[in-house]
This record gives C-alpha cells, structure tokens and sequence, in this order.
C-alpha cells in the first residue's frame, strides 16, 4: 500500500473528501515523523511498536572520525492482533503450494 492508496481507504471507510483525507494522512505521518525524530516510542495497540535505535557507524579504512557518530534506525516490533493476522494468512496460503 502507499500513501495514495492509504489516502482512498480512508476517504471511503470515513465518508472524507480527497481533502480530508490527505490532511489526516499528512497530519498522521507529519506527528509520527517528529515523534520519532524526538526519539519517543510510538505504540499502536493491535499493530505495533515504534522506536529509534542508535547503532555505531562502522569507520571506514582512512576516516576514523566516523567512529565517533552514531546512526538512527526504526525498529518495528509488530502488536499481537498484527502478528495473529500475518500468522492466519500464513496459514492460509500454506495449502496454495
């Protein structure tokens, strides 16, 4: 799904207008994009749990400064409904092979 997509489902499951919808879509991603950025957790009962990782950057051959730095990566942990869902479609689609 993309955010095109995420935008129509809204539209038709809330009755929204394209407007409305894309503001919700835009508002949603604009606060979970600083959230992270703040480095808070973000918890969405029934999908999952956001939150920022920092690993070390590996310093190349001849630029030891990078040893220094720190990169920032997301971790999805995926809530129990999520996982539940994933599982029955596995379960599902086991029997197509």
């Amino acid at each position: 799904m993309n955010k095109d997509i995420l935008i129509s489902r809204l539209k038709n499951a809330m009755g929204y207008s394209d407007t409305e919808a894309t503001q919700v879509v835009e508002a949603m991603m604009d606060v979970l994009t600083e959230s992270l950025r703040q480095g808070d957790k973000i918890t969405l009962p029934g999908i999952g749990t956001m939150t920022v990782t920092e690993r070390p950057v590996l310093p190349e051959a001849n630029n030891a400064e990078q040893a220094a730095h720190t990169s920032r990566d997301i971790k999805f942990s995926p809530g129990k409904r999520l996982k539940e869902a994933l599982t029955a479609l596995d379960f599902i689609t086991k029997d197509l092979d």
